[in-house]
């Protein structure tokens, strides 16, 4: 599922490239801040965002195309209509998205609070969340077989997920993965703790979008069979390497 290690490798050792090149430059500092500038840029495209929010929400099984997403965010004409849950969650995650922009333009990993004041943005128009956005029952998106945390732990894992608590890994292990095997670990911590009463998936996803936009990478756009392998993952070991995201990945850098 994770494929063989020196392919893994060999995607990293490829991306990393990818980047610096991007970031090359002739040795002149001016021309240098400005291939910088240019990168940051193709990093924080909008072009992407409604296939990124609609491809997001398809996760949970929502049943959002690209074009409706792009619809609702153009406020043109769209099958679902202002005050649905779909317009709801399209516009409240693309303020996710800018949260998360201007966090990591600032260099800032995410924590377990700024995520629930994401989930809150994504759900703030949807009724049955008002009031409700750390879970005080067993998620309803559970995965079956699964044990979650307990409700009376989840503050305390909270204010632990943060780079300082490793997003509540091992130190050992977290320190010497490539960050972007870093944002796979953040990934797989978040959805076990699960914090929210829905959407624990989609906002681990938003996690680890948010440790690789603070890292320097692009955001990762979830793909049909991601659901599926989503579930898979979050019901193991956590994974040490997602190859099947780390080629996504590549494709993603060598297409900016």
């Amino acid at each position: 599922m994770t494929g063989e290690p020196d392919l893994g490798q060999t995607l990293l050792d490829r991306l990393d490239l990818a980047m610096a090149v991007r970031l090359a430059g002739s040795g002149d500092e001016q021309e240098l801040l400005a291939v910088a500038q240019r990168f940051q840029d193709c990093l924080y495209n909008t072009d992407r965002d409604a296939r990124w929010i609609a491809a997001l929400l398809r996760l949970r099984g929502m049943l959002v195309l690209n074009d409706d997403a792009a619809d609702v965010l153009s406020a043109g004409q769209s099958r679902f209509r202002p005050g649905s849950q779909e317009h709801a969650m399209v516009t409240g995650l693309h303020d996710v998205l800018q949260m998360v922009r201007d966090r990591a333009s600032r260099g800032v990993l995410p924590d377990g609070w700024f995520l629930v004041e994401a989930f809150k943005a994504m759900t703030r128009g949807i009724a049955r969340f008002r009031n409700n956005a750390v879970r005080a029952d067993a998620p309803w998106d559970a995965i079956l077989y699964l044990r979650y945390p307990l409700v009376d732990e989840l503050n305390y894992l909270l204010d632990t997920f943060d780079a300082e608590h490793r997003f509540r890994d091992f130190p050992r292990v977290f320190d010497r993965l490539h960050p972007v095997r870093q944002s796979f670990r953040v990934l797989w911590r978040f959805a076990r703790i699960a914090p929210f009463p829905d959407f624990n998936a989609v906002m681990a996803w938003v996690a680890m979008c948010a440790f690789l936009l603070a890292k320097g990478y692009p955001l990762l756009l979830p793909e049909p069979q991601d659901q599926a392998l989503l579930q898979h993952v979050i019901a193991g070991p956590p994974p040490h390497k997602l190859v099947q995201f780390e080629s996504r990945l590549l494709a993603t850098v060598e297409t900016l």
